[in-house]
């Protein structure tokens, strides 16, 4: 439900009667629930500054701690009901034939493939046009205005990703409706999903969202307009605010395809800092790069780019609805002697707690997860907490355990057809005499 500070909010954006907004309030209403149910969102970040969700936040009471545990567990239970209904894994579809470049491009594929034979950077905008309030004004004011459109596409590549629930009713093709009708229906249907999975990927939690893209899909600033616009004047304004930035990570992007390796290797962990935390395992790619650059591990950080392979390959699995193939990403990065004690620590417990989504009553196996977290770096800050959630798993194994065997009720033997045969009629009198004879022909039915 959207509260009402949150509609007064968005008519302030849409009437340009607002004064500067906070973060929070310079979008409409969350992405709609029921759209997105389709796709399960979840982002992993794994990062030297930040641990899995159950063990950060500093030292918790156990009683605490055995609340979380039970949510965490409730959360496992349905999820795993929501993955028992998944459909067989994303396949990207190969880019449109003739894409037109000079207007709005309404998928991220299409668009990227422009952008890369452009060799142009990408301005993404995920809209709600009947939901928040705003994308309607604002496409109608600036973004599909002829000046901007005309200006823009001269840089970038625009798309523009909508998930207006028109979209979503239009593409429930009505039972009496024509083949030809139903088979658009269908069309509009695989790209709306398309586009929810790209919402997905970007974290995106709201519309109206705007986004600065490199062709491959790095994400070089999210555009956060202080307060309302309503010319293409405006906007120019924001985006000259925006040259030096964008200019400092074009130069650190370009220095990763040449020079020396230490000097590309230097590129490639800037550019993660220059990334945010969301959106570093997008830079999938570069990670994989930086490992076959540093074989010997000689910058001492190769460890935190196999641990960003993972979360990457992590993110794709659990989107396709495949918990177990995210653990399994975690639970292998944790081998590599590369990785720290820390990021041991990390991998194992996420492997964990992803395993868990997917059979959320294996204990046992959930346990010697959150076990290898905890000797991976006893000592770690996070060391007594996890080791508390071991403790409450052991519960759960001794009360599963503790439970009898389900006893199979007895049935009696049937009796054989020849002493059925000798069965003594019923007495006159009897509910079995008083009860009319089925006809054969019920029987048989």
């Amino acid at each position: 439900m959207i509260s009402a500070s949150r509609i007064r909010k968005a008519e302030q954006l849409r009437d340009g009667t607002g004064s500067s907004l906070s973060r929070s309030e310079r979008r409409g209403p969350p992405l709609n629930a029921n759209n997105c149910q389709k796709i399960v969102k979840s982002t992993i970040i794994i990062t030297n500054k930040q641990f899995p969700r159950c063990v950060s936040g500093g030292a918790k009471r156990e009683e605490t701690m055995k609340k979380q545990l039970k949510s965490v567990v409730l959360a496992m239970a349905a999820l795993a009901v929501l993955a028992s209904c998944s459909k067989p894994k994303n396949q990207a579809r190969k880019p449109s034939e003739n894409i037109d470049s000079t207007t709005w491009i309404d998928n991220l594929i299409d668009g990227k493939a422009a952008a890369v034979k452009e060799n142009k950077k990408i301005f993404i905008f995920f809209s709600g046009d009947d939901q928040d309030g705003a994308s309607a004004e604002l496409k109608e004011k600036v973004f599909n205005t002829e000046e901007f459109i005309r200006v823009y596409t001269d840089k970038y590549v625009l798309v523009n990703l909508d998930y207006s629930n028109s979209k979503f009713e239009a593409a429930k093709a009505d039972p009496l409706a024509s083949d030809e009708e139903k088979k658009a229906a269908g069309e509009l249907e695989k790209r709306l999903e398309e586009n929810l999975r790209d919402a997905s990927l970007y974290n995106i939690e709201a519309t109206p969202s705007f986004y600065i893209l490199t062709k491959e899909g790095y994400v070089v600033k999210e555009i956060i307009f202080e307060k309302p616009v309503s010319s293409v004047e405006e906007v120019n304004e924001v985006f000259a605010g925006l040259e030096d930035e964008i200019a400092v990570y074009d130069n650190t992007l370009s220095a990763t395809e040449s020079g020396s390796d230490a000097d590309r290797l230097a590129a490639i962990d800037q550019l993660f800092e220059l990334t945010d935390p969301q959106h570093r395992y997008l830079l999938v790619d570069l990670s994989g790069l930086y490992v076959k650059l540093d074989k010997k591990n000689e910058t001492g950080n190769v460890g935190k780019h196999i641990v960003a392979i993972a979360n990457a390959n992590a993110v794709q699995a659990y989107m396709d609805q495949d918990p177990v193939a995210a653990s399994d990403q975690f639970a292998n990065a944790a081998k590599s002697k590369y990785l720290s004690t820390v990021e041991k620590q990390q991998c194992y417990y996420t492997a964990g707690y992803l395993y868990a989504q997917s059979a959320p009553n294996d204990f046992k196996k959930i346990k010697s997860y959150f076990e290898k977290s905890y000797n991976a770096d006893p000592e770690s800050p996070h060391a007594e907490q996890i080791q508390n959630m071991i403790k409450m798993l052991e519960e759960r194994i001794a009360e599963s355990e503790a439970q009898p065997e389900p006893v199979e009720p007895e049935t009696e033997p049937e009796a054989p057809a020849e002493a059925a045969a000798e069965a003594p009629a019923a007495d006159a009198g009897s509910p079995a005499a008083d009860a009319p004879a089925e006809s054969s022909e019920a029987a048989q039915n």
